[in-house]
């Protein structure tokens, strides 16, 4: 086993400093100002909203909810058929991966640190970049409001903004209103010609 001399140096000054009344307060400001951990690089892409670093730990990105590739995604939460939900389960693993797999990422954590199942639960910055915020913003996730959780309002006006330009899995929201008006004017049509028809065999 080699030993880091210089990471032994680090912690035996860090304790010198804990050791000091201003020295504990200053750490305890440091991490309320910058609530990002470094973590290890992200070692594969579960899903749209999971990931698994090279740590060995599993990260469950809060307040969004991609839809499953590889099992069934509750229907009535996004509002759309399985098939569809399967097609934007994939496309949303894909962008991840092609965001943050084999990157370096940073975590800032909420008011709950692991869910039930031992996954870390965290925002995760590529960067500066919130990737949660982004998942939202280009349509490849919905925000969780059934959860609470600290951007919950910011991220609910994220979702209804890419519903109303239509991103990513919310492209057919803008689709949905011209389809009866298109029916309204055939049916129009085609009235007035039945119409015309009968009127010319009287």
């Amino acid at each position: 086993m080699r030993i880091d001399h210089h990471n032994i140096y680090k912690l035996l000054h860090l304790k010198k400093i804990m050791k000091t009344k201003w020295g504990i307060v200053g750490i305890v400001v440091f991490l309320l100002l910058f609530p990002q951990v470094l973590c290890e690089r992200v070692e594969r892409v579960v899903d749209g909203d999971t990931l698994l670093l090279d740590n060995g730990e599993t990260v469950r990105l809060i307040g969004i909810d991609t839809p499953e590739y590889y099992k069934i995604t509750d229907t009535e939460k996004f509002g759309f058929d399985e098939d569809y939900l399967y097609e934007w389960g994939v496309k949303a693993k894909l962008y991840m991966e092609d965001r943050v797999l084999h990157r370096d990422v940073s975590l800032e954590y909420d008011w709950e640190r692991r869910d039930k199942y031992e996954r870390l639960l965290a925002y995760v910055y590529l960067g500066h970049e919130m990737i949660n915020r982004t998942m939202i913003e280009e349509g490849y996730a919905r925000a969780t409001p059934e959860f609470d959780f600290k951007y919950e309002k910011e991220f609910m006006e994220l979702e209804e903004e890419a519903k109303n330009e239509g991103k990513g899995m919310w492209h057919t929201e803008n689709e949905k209103n011209p389809v009866p008006y298109a029916v309204i004017f055939v049916s129009i049509v085609l009235g007035l010609i039945v119409f015309a028809w009968f009127k010319k065999l009287k």
